[in-house]
């Protein structure tokens, strides 16, 4: 297995994994309205926290503390970023639709693209941009069906989440040779810092916490994959791949709590499947031949 298809295959599993999110986070919502988004974003991130230092102890364990200082400064960044993301994520879902949140969060292979090209001068192939083009006209097809209206609060704090992953994924790939899935935890850490501050109370109800413990397990994992999957392959193309949450999510959301995706939310997940895949088939293609020459 070529190093390109083990960074293809980690981030389609973490994608699957992570898919449920978005439908524990208003589980939460409709079991306990009185739990506000705070408090929901306290416990994620620290879940969150606790869950990826815990997978990072199982791996080194003495040498755990040395992890998390050889991130540096350039860790620390990411780790900002990704605490905010992890934020603006359970506001965009509790402010609008779930398939509206994933599909605008989806425009993160463009910020990521655009992140990478000024900070890395990474170029992507020419595939990857045509892929990253004709998805985004599947995003506007979802988009076009519910942006706007009183949905808007949420749909920008989606888009915020979506720049958040562009700066995450870029720096992650400049810094691929330092083991940078210790940041996911100081992320969760930045996250339940500031819900801390903000919330009017760090309680919930029994009910409720289930849900909120699946979420700090997914996030640890999945987001774990996520990190360690740019150092096999172009950031631009670890986020081509997370659009597969947008549609599977959505369809979760629908099988769940009845929440419809509308006509234009499947014709523009459809399209966002097909090339992903088709983008996914051209790369492993190519790395078959590559080594079927070598072994000739």
């Amino acid at each position: 297995m070529t190093t390109h298809l083990k960074g293809l295959l980690m981030t389609v599993f973490a994608v699957i994994i992570l898919s449920p999110d978005s439908v524990l986070i208003r589980l939460v919502e409709d079991a306990s309205p009185e739990v506000d988004s705070w408090t929901v974003l306290f416990w994620r991130g620290l879940l969150y926290a606790v869950g990826v230092s815990l997978l990072v102890f199982i791996k080194y364990r003495s040498k755990t503390i040395k992890e998390f200082q050889n991130i540096g400064k350039g860790g620390l960044l990411i780790g900002f970023f990704s605490g905010i993301s992890t934020g603006t994520f359970v506001f965009a879902i509790v402010y609008t639709s779930i398939a509206n949140a994933l599909v605008i969060i989806s425009t993160g292979p463009i910020m990521i693209a655009i992140v990478s090209w000024f900070l890395l001068k990474e170029k992507s192939s020419l595939i990857t941009w045509a892929s990253m083009i004709i998805v985004f006209i599947g995003i506007y097809i979802v988009m076009s069906g519910n942006f706007g209206g009183d949905k808007l609060v949420g749909d920008l704090f989606a888009l915020a989440t979506a720049v958040m992953m562009g700066f995450t994924f870029t720096l992650t790939r400049k810094y691929k040779t330092i083991n940078m899935v210790p940041v996911n935890a100081i992320g969760g850490v930045i996250a339940a810092f500031i819900a801390f501050i903000m919330a009017n109370k760090i309680a919930v109800p029994i009910e409720v916490f289930k849900y909120v413990l699946a979420m700090g397990a997914i996030l640890s994992i999945s987001f774990s994959l996520i990190t360690i999957a740019p150092r096999y392959m172009p950031a631009a193309e670890v986020g081509m791949i997370m659009p597969l949450e947008t549609v599977l999510g959505t369809l979760i959301a629908w099988y769940v709590i009845n929440e419809e995706p509308t006509a234009n939310a499947l014709i523009g997940g459809s399209i966002v499947i097909a090339v992903s895949y088709t983008h996914l088939r051209a790369h492993e293609t190519k790395a078959n031949l590559v080594c079927r020459l070598l072994l000739e």
